[in-house]
């Protein structure tokens, strides 16, 4: 508006040397200018519009940016974090089977040992047991021989004295 005024007032002050063809011609370039004066502002301020916007939304991504770097690097911790305890858990559970492992590897051992104490203690009984019998039987064949030997004296005595009476009887009646 304060250009259309300005045009004006250059116009009529114009206007006492020209003629009006020349006056509205100058008075439509005037406008003419002005227009594109205002065409140029309207751009230069829709460029710097432009501008602002855009770095307002390069300024928006920046930060969308940082924060899903954030968010992934949080994401990125949490998931170290877990495979860590994971590790963890996994490891500690491969320490409880292994010792379960070799607590009943040593039971077992030990379960064979006493096996094998059992069968050398059964060994042994075995052979006090052959040794009780050939004690009894070594006891039988004494009183056995005992026997026979009472028997072999007895028959042996009585023998002599038979033959002893029979010497007698023969110096007796003298043959």
């Amino acid at each position: 508006m304060r250009s259309v005024l300005a045009a004006l007032l250059l116009v009529v002050a114009t206007s006492s040397q020209a003629s009006p063809f020349d006056q509205l011609s100058q008075v439509e370039m005037s406008l003419k200018q002005e227009q594109e004066a205002k065409k140029a502002e309207a751009l230069r301020k829709a460029d710097e519009a432009a501008a602002l916007q855009r770095a307002r939304d390069d300024e928006r991504q920046r930060k969308r940016v940082a924060s899903q770097r954030q968010a992934q690097a949080v994401a990125l911790e949490a998931k170290k974090a877990k495979e860590a305890e994971i590790q963890r858990a996994q490891a500690r559970n491969e320490r409880f089977e292994d010792e379960a492992r070799s607590l009943d590897l040593e039971s077992r051992k030990l379960e064979l040992e006493a096996r094998k104490a059992q069968v050398a203690r059964s060994d042994e009984y075995i052979d006090a047991e052959l040794r009780a019998k050939a004690a009894r039987t070594d006891v039988v064949q004494s009183e056995a021989d005992a026997t026979r030997n009472i028997s072999s004296g007895t028959k042996a005595l009585l023998e002599s004295t038979g033959e002893a009476d029979v010497n007698r009887s023969n110096k007796l009646f003298g043959d």
